[in-house]
């Protein structure tokens, strides 16, 4: 019976010895070369690391170990050191980069992470490892080894952000530079718990996530509304912190590509991140994206497929409207002289929409307004990215003003008007110092100094032409919306701004329309064809030259004189565009028509000035061949040898010019004498001479001595193949290079060759 007893006993200690041994398996001393990154954004260089070695069941054993960050990418290396088992914890507390504000933190984080050594020696310490770190521990508390419920957190971790399709990859893998699907969701979570929280607030919110999440692995009802409203704030910040990362490891030298960040986000607490959001080979489809509604209104049905819901409106926090052109937004009836408030009744198109399933149903009322309006319906993914738009065309109850009674403009329409013609100026006249630039390269070398994406001339033309063109859009859309009258006249202003662009950059975006520019804002916009802008721009004025008056232009008299501008400025904007498309024949035509006119006379004027500084200039205001000029204040630059102006006036259409044009025009037809009587008429009206022989080439040097600073000069040279040889430079120069703000600001811009 002893024997039997003491068997029984043997073997209770035995499975008492074994089941400890399951528990607490001893472990061989083992050395690991032990490396890592902290990232929030990254921590910077000499944030601290400790490692504290841990047995199975996460109960601290043997010394710990401590390290420093050697540089700002987060990187922490301790080398080869011995542990008696694979278990560790990593803590880490320092500044690091808030990738939500694009700066350093004013105050220190504290990051940890449990991880078994064994698995890999590389840690990464990061937001996703803090979170589960609580229920680790917990669940090894409760019985668990440490695989299994590092595994189950994880599993738990990821599927409370609806990330489980990530979860096969340990977080503490996890880096920002990967690029990968797991680099986003780590970016996309991490933004999402700082958001406009300072450093202290964030610290207590993740001690506070990390605690709730480690009871039983879901966060509570409370935490998740805050979840919930912190997403809001979330997607409109989304592009700037993808951004804001991008531009801080450039800082660094690291090149890093990060992915979309929305698809990372479960932005309708359904489990599954990015469901709500078009994937890149996705899109919704309609059956008509434009509808042409009778002035009395009606209903409309549009059917749609889509892979994802939309809606009629954003399911999360939207964007605060942007006030585009602030002061002007509301304009008082004095756009126009002699039109009181009664006249107008200006009202917008009234459409209800209502979404059921795949079908949108549209009704539309009665429209009061004067002319044709447009009124764009966009829908939405749950975040409010537009993902398809109608266009509703509704005619309106037109005013029918004959032309001869176009009213002049009112006060307000003045100081629009004045706006538009300060930023040509100021564009036009930072061109002009670019076209000086490529006149005076082979001398000394300015295009490779002064004409590159930084250059504050290429930015300053580019930005204020483009100035311009929004703030004529906006005036035309007023003026559609009451009197529509204007129209022709805008349209000879903006063909004379783009096709300028189009002569330095090639193609470039081609906006038309008011309600494009915020479009624009949020989502960019690609570059044009040059020839499609230049069809468009030609029907454009071959409509104006049939409507505009038939009378001497007088841009310098008054704002009225500006704007209104007759048949010739029309004609010559025209015949430069054909021009430049080789359609020397149909030039010719309409040039021709403004010499018969007789409203311009050459005179003695070598230059352009706003007072008489000299016997031979003369002032630009009594000058009899100006036909369109802009005056603005007169400024110069000393560049070594040369003097780069800055114009003060800018002469854009001469008689002179209409006759260096038409002698090309003739040339280029093969009618060379007569060419040649036209330049013999200019070197006579103004005292001058010409050593060329070939009629092109005396055509340039009459143009280089009376017209450098009228801003088409360039073009010139361009269309007649001269640029390369007269101004020394290689093919790739004929373009101007894109802004780099414009690069930076439009994510769908290109950069022209070579830059």
């Amino acid at each position: 019976m002893k024997k039997i007893c003491h068997f029984l006993i043997c073997a209770v200690l035995g499975c008492m010895m074994s089941s400890c041994t399951e528990k607490d398996e001893p472990f061989e001393p083992q050395t690991y070369d032990i490396q890592g990154k902290v990232e929030k954004g990254p921590f910077i260089s000499g944030s601290e690391i400790s490692i504290q070695p841990m047995n199975s069941e996460l109960q601290v054993s043997g010394s710990i170990f401590n390290t420093y960050i050697t540089d700002d990418l987060g990187n922490f290396a301790l080398g080869s050191k011995e542990f008696s088992s694979p278990y560790a914890e990593f803590i880490a507390n320092g500044y690091f980069f808030n990738e939500v504000k694009g700066e350093l933190s004013n105050g220190t984080l504290t990051l940890r992470a449990l991880v078994d050594l064994q698995d890999n020696s590389t840690v990464n310490v990061n937001i996703l490892t803090h979170l589960k770190y609580a229920r680790i521990k917990n669940l090894v508390a409760s019985g668990k080894n440490f695989d299994e419920a590092n595994a189950q957190a994880q599993k738990e971790l990821l599927n409370a952000f609806g990330l489980e399709a990530y979860s096969n990859n340990d977080v503490s893998s996890y880096s920002i530079i990967s690029g990968t699907n797991e680099s986003a969701a780590l970016i996309a979570i991490s933004s999402l718990l700082l958001m406009e929280r300072t450093e202290a607030a964030f610290t207590e919110y993740i001690s506070k996530l990390s605690a709730d999440f480690g009871k039983n692995g879901h966060f509570s009802n409370e935490i998740q509304l805050q979840l919930s409203e912190d997403k809001k704030k979330l997607a409109k910040s989304l592009g700037d912190i993808r951004e804001n990362i991008i531009r801080r490891y450039d800082a660094l030298g690291i090149e890093v590509n990060v992915k979309e960040l929305s698809h990372f986000i479960d932005w309708n607490n359904d489990g599954t991140a990015g469901n709500e959001i078009l994937q890149d080979n996705q899109s919704v489809s309609l059956d008509k994206t434009s509808i042409s509604i009778p002035n009395e209104g009606g209903k409309f049905t549009i059917t749609l497929v889509s892979p994802i819901s939309v809606f009629l409106e954003s399911q999360v926090e939207s964007e605060p409207e942007i006030d585009i052109f602030p002061g002007n937004q509301t304009l008082s009836v004095s756009l126009y002289d002699g039109y009181d408030e009664s006249y107008f009744d200006e009202k917008e198109i009234t459409a209800d929409c209502f979404l059921n399933n795949n079908t949108l149903e549209i009704s539309v009322s009665k429209l009061d307004a004067k002319t044709e309006m447009t009124k764009i319906i966009s829908l939405y993914d749950y975040i409010g990215n537009v993902v398809a738009s109608i266009e509703l065309i509704q005619k309106g109850e037109a005013a029918n003003i004959p032309a001869s009674e176009v009213p002049l403009l009112g006060k307000d329409g003045e100081a629009i008007v004045n706006h538009i013609a300060s930023d040509l100026i100021l564009g036009l006249r930072q061109y002009n110092v670019i076209e000086q630039y490529y006149a005076y390269n082979k001398q000394t070398k300015y295009v490779n100094d002064y004409v590159y994406p930084g250059s504050s001339q290429i930015r300053n033309a580019w930005k204020h032409l483009y100035f311009a063109n929004s703030t004529l859009l906006q005036f035309k859309k007023y003026d559609e919306s009451m009197l529509n009258v204007y129209g022709d006249y805008c349209n000879v202003i903006s063909a004379l701004y783009y096709s300028n662009l189009i002569y330095g950059w090639g193609n470039v975006p081609y906006i038309t329309a008011f309600s494009m520019l915020e479009e624009i804002i949020y989502n960019g916009i690609c570059r044009e064809s040059a020839n499609l802008i230049f069809n468009d721009l030609t029907a454009k004025l071959t409509k104006a030259i049939d409507n505009l008056p038939e009378k001497k232009n007088e841009s310098l008299k008054d704002t009225n004189g500006f704007f209104f501008a007759s048949k010739d400025v029309a004609r010559v904007l025209l015949a430069n565009i054909l021009m430049y498309q080789g359609n020397y024949n149909a030039a010719k035509d309409l040039l021709q028509a403004v010499v018969n006119n007789g409203f311009y006379q050459l005179d003695a004027s070598k230059d352009f000035k706003p007072t008489t500084s000299s016997t031979e200039d003369i002032d630009v205001t009594q000058s009899s061949e100006v036909i369109l000029a802009f005056q603005y204040n007169h400024e110069s630059a000393t560049r070594s040898s040369i003097n780069i102006t800055y114009p003060g006036v800018i002469p854009y259409i001469t008689l002179s010019e209409v006759f260096l044009s038409l002698s090309e025009c003739l040339c280029k037809l093969g009618d060379s004498i007569t060419a040649e009587q036209y330049i013999s008429k200019i070197l006579a009206a103004k005292n001058l001479s010409s050593a060329e022989t070939d009629v092109i080439m005396r055509i340039k040097d009459v143009r280089e001595q009376i017209l450098l600073h009228n801003g088409t000069y360039f073009a010139f040279l361009k269309r007649t193949g001269l640029a390369k040889d007269i101004c020394g430079i290689e093919d790739y120069r004929l373009l101007f290079p894109i802004p780099d703000q414009e690069m930076f600001s439009n994510n769908k811009m290109t950069q022209n060759p070579g830059y």
